[in-house]
């Protein structure tokens, strides 16, 4: 019997939200919302998480510092970071540097999703 897979969505749209949640659901994941930064840690440490979608930029962490956290926990899933145009580039680049995964650009289809988690987690076709 395979085991449901955790997602971490890390946001504070509630339309991303709904689109992130639809499509990972849809595919018998189970869903961990935060939309602060300070609840990611509280969800990585109660929580076996296979993959953390953030937004670059919450309230209350970045997700440079979700990724610098976790690193120092030794608790780094694959981490995909969503960006948009008017994002800061450099804490994108840094959050790289640091251990995010990868990053999509906003707005983003969902073949585009697909692939990249595809890629970073092999088993969680979405």
């Amino acid at each position: 019997m395979e085991l449901t897979k955790n997602v971490l969505i890390c946001v504070d749209q509630d339309i991303m939200l709904t689109a992130l949640k639809f499509r990972m659901e849809k595919q018998g994941y189970n869903v961990i919302h935060v939309s602060l930064g300070a609840d990611v840690k509280e969800a990585v440490e109660e929580k076996s998480i296979d993959l953390i979608i953030s937004d670059l930029e919450l309230k209350g962490a970045s997700a440079l510092d979700i990724v610098k956290w976790a690193k120092a926990k030794g608790q780094v899933p694959p981490f995909l970071v969503m960006a948009t145009l008017d994002d800061n580039g450099d804490t994108l680049l840094e959050a790289l540097r640091n251990g995010a995964d990868d990053f999509i650009m906003k707005p983003f289809k969902p073949v585009e999703l697909y692939f990249r988690i595809n890629r970073m987690v092999p088993d969680l076709e979405v």
